[in-house]
């Protein structure tokens, strides 16, 4: 079975809500002196710890009103733990990084506060509308805002020139093209695509493109339909027949990508700062946009944005907008994405003059930007963590089992019917 595992399931959640219930005990400002105090638990690490502290100190020296104190958790899995340990204690921060998915979940079980009066009153509507539209999508939870959405990440196609040049190949821009590619080079001891340890990502991708959501905004499972199968197969085809892999125990595509094993490989737009920080010298790689699948081209988003946690005090929730609303700036949104190798939230910054001319020095983030024409966003809802383990699962069986993929959809859809009954 497979290690990796996305946030802990709602039963967690739930034995840690009660005691938020009750009450929340967020580090609210209880004096009336001095700026009110804003505690931020977020995941960032490195440079982009680094990065994220020179904001938050721009922001505390540029008014006197709030003072932003953040501390990193270190990864995800970590931040999680955390904010459950902190709900039983009641010393949850007031704000935090969350991933959009996990929203509903967290309201339902009365972790985060409603911030919708305070969105409306502090960016007009021209600011909401900059927003791209696949990340918009899931700011909102039952019509209210829940977020504000701060690193982002398109899914792209990363590519070996080198091998292209040889072969005398071009880009492929459709996953029909990929495959026949991946054959052609297989023939030559030469392995096609790698996946990461999961290709779930890429499955939920494909299966769009052939005009079908997993998970409906609805709350429908249209998971075992004949477009998702064909989604799958198309994947487990070449997994069958040698001509992709998946990571196993490397994990992630890049590593063997950078060893140039494989042609091509999926990972989101920050992976592009990892490669070009491994790959020899004397490699040459390139991104594009995803292939096309069934006619069409899209790529899922990795949102994760900030939220303010209940028990956060009128005064707390006012600085939490305010900061997130410098954060969603043209001007620090433009210099995150050159920090962090994730795309600005903001058409605004990726129009700028300043990222415009970035792109023109580093063109593998080209493709980051033109993913957003056609980019989507998994659809939250409650149980989705228990759902996307149970998808991961799914994999894990057509990987080590060579389970076919009608079986292990149908089993998935039967799962997310009985997850989807807690949302309607």
């Amino acid at each position: 079975m497979m290690k990796r595992r996305w946030l802990l399931g709602f039963a967690t959640v739930l034995m840690a809500v009660l005691l938020v219930a009750c009450g929340s005990g967020s580090s609210a400002q209880k004096s009336t002196k001095g700026p009110v105090t804003i505690t931020f638990w977020h995941r960032m690490t490195g440079n982009y710890n680094k990065a994220l502290e020179g904001y938050i100190k721009t922001f505390n020296s540029s008014q006197k009103q709030y003072k932003v104190v953040a501390t990193s958790q270190g990864s995800y899995d970590n931040l999680q733990k955390k904010y459950l340990a902190s709900a039983k204690s009641r010393t949850l921060p007031t704000i935090g990084q969350v991933t959009d998915t996990i929203i509903p979940e967290y309201v339902h079980d009365g972790m985060l506060a409603n911030i919708d009066s305070q969105v409306k009153s502090q960016f007009s509507a021209n600011e909401l509308k900059a927003i791209y539209p696949g990340i918009a999508t899931n700011l909102k939870y039952e019509g209210k805002y829940y977020q504000i959405p701060f690193a982002t990440g398109t899914r792209l196609m990363f590519y070996n020139k080198d091998i292209l040049d040889k072969y005398h190949l071009s880009v492929p821009k459709t996953w029909e093209e990929l495959t026949k590619m991946s054959q052609q080079l297989k023939d030559d001891g030469i392995t096609g695509v790698a996946f990461n340890k999961s290709y779930d990502f890429e499955f939920e991708t494909l299966a769009y493109d052939a005009g079908n959501r997993l998970i409906t905004p609805k709350y429908q499972a249209k998971i075992d339909t004949p477009a998702s199968i064909k989604a799958m197969a198309a994947i487990t085809t070449m997994l069958k027949d040698k001509t992709a892999v998946t990571a196993g125990l490397d994990n992630y595509f890049n590593v063997p990508f950078v060893q140039g094993k494989i042609f091509a490989g999926f990972g989101s737009s920050a992976t592009i700062q990892q490669i070009a920080a491994t790959a020899p010298k004397s490699m040459h790689w390139g991104t594009a946009v995803m292939p096309s699948f069934a006619g069409k081209a899209s790529s899922v988003l990795g949102n994760n944005g900030i939220s303010v946690f209940k028990g956060a005090s009128a005064d707390q929730i006012k600085g939490a907008v305010t900061f997130m609303k410098f954060l969603m700036s043209t001007k620090i949104q433009t210099q995150w994405a050159k920090a962090s190798g994730y795309v600005p939230v903001v058409k605004t910054a990726t129009q700028s003059s300043a990222y415009q001319a970035y792109l023109k020095e580093n063109p593998t983030y080209q493709a980051a930007v033109d993913a957003y024409d056609d980019a989507f966003s998994s659809t939250p809802f409650i149980g989705y963590n228990t759902y996307r383990n149970n998808l991961l699962d799914a994999v894990d069986q057509t990987v080590s089992k060579n389970a076919e993929p009608k079986t292990v959809l149908t089993n998935l859809q039967k799962q997310a019917d009985t997850i989807l009954k807690d949302n309607k």
